[in-house]
């Protein structure tokens, strides 16, 4: 499949393009929530984001997803530009081929499993046929990280961390499970993640591929300080199939074929 066939199916699919899942105005009033401490797990364990104005976090967004720039405009469409989320896919599949042909260590793990984990599945299988290896942190402790002070472990399925309460797989926001799982050590030496995953390894200083939706600001944030992230932005709660398309980019660069 070609670049411009696979832009095209991803717009179809709602991966990209117009945004489905976030309108203008809960995207807009989440930055306030993020600068105002309203919503902590927000922050993805990242630190030093109210330093900034709302103004200028809407512009981070904006230059990686193509996002409007007008804070006060509540009314336009958001979506992500389809050219940054390819540019995105490439740059992720460069990093992971470069990494696997070093034999580096990398963690993956999700806080959205009803849509991301079957994409890393296939990406941490990608990255260990190219020579990777596979790190599965504190697999099968309990950890510390529920509410009112419930332990919770971190479940991989097929290589991917997620949080599990008993027999769910839960959506979560928090960096407190990757926090916890870097209590141990060695670290890997590349994070695959989402929400606070990502966040709390770019605290740590821990490079990372992120995937960013329209929504997650903190990233965003992490990006302009530079820190050592390669953001892939999409909608990451389609449903599972439709990656289809990200997924053969992704391992046509890994494995440098023309597909």
């Amino acid at each position: 499949m070609q670049v411009d066939q696979i832009r095209q199916a991803l717009i179809a699919a709602g991966v990209t393009g117009p945004h489905a899942s976030h309108s203008r105005e809960g995207n807009i009033r989440k930055i306030h929530t993020l600068l105002n401490g309203e919503e902590p797990e927000a922050t993805f364990g990242l630190s030093g984001l109210d330093r900034y104005s709302a103004s200028e976090v809407l512009g981070f967004m904006s230059d990686l997803t193509g996002c409007p720039v007008d804070i006060a405009d509540l009314s336009c469409a958001d979506g992500i530009d389809p050219d940054r989320t390819i540019r995105g896919l490439i740059a992720a599949g460069e990093k992971l081929r470069d990494e696997a042909k070093k034999g580096s260590s990398m963690l993956a793990a999700t806080g959205h499993p009803t849509g991301m984990l079957e994409f890393y599945m296939r990406l941490s299988d990608a990255f260990v046929r190219a020579g990777g290896k596979e790190v599965r942190l504190r697999e099968g402790e309990d950890l510390p990280i529920g509410r009112s002070g419930r332990t919770r472990e971190v479940r991989y399925v097929g290589g991917v961390g997620c949080v599990a309460d008993w027999g769910s797989l839960k959506h979560t926001h928090s960096s407190a499970a990757m926090e916890a799982l870097l209590e141990s050590e060695p670290w890997p030496a590349l994070v695959l993640g989402d929400h606070g995953f990502a966040g709390a390894a770019l605290e740590r200083g821990i490079p990372t591929i992120a995937i960013m939706d329209i929504n997650d600001h903190a990233l965003a944030i992490a990006h302009a300080e530079r820190k050592d992230v390669t953001i892939v932005p999409l909608d990451d709660n389609r449903p599972p199939r439709l990656y289809e398309p990200a997924l053969a980019l992704i391992e046509s660069v890994i494995f440098e074929t023309d597909e």
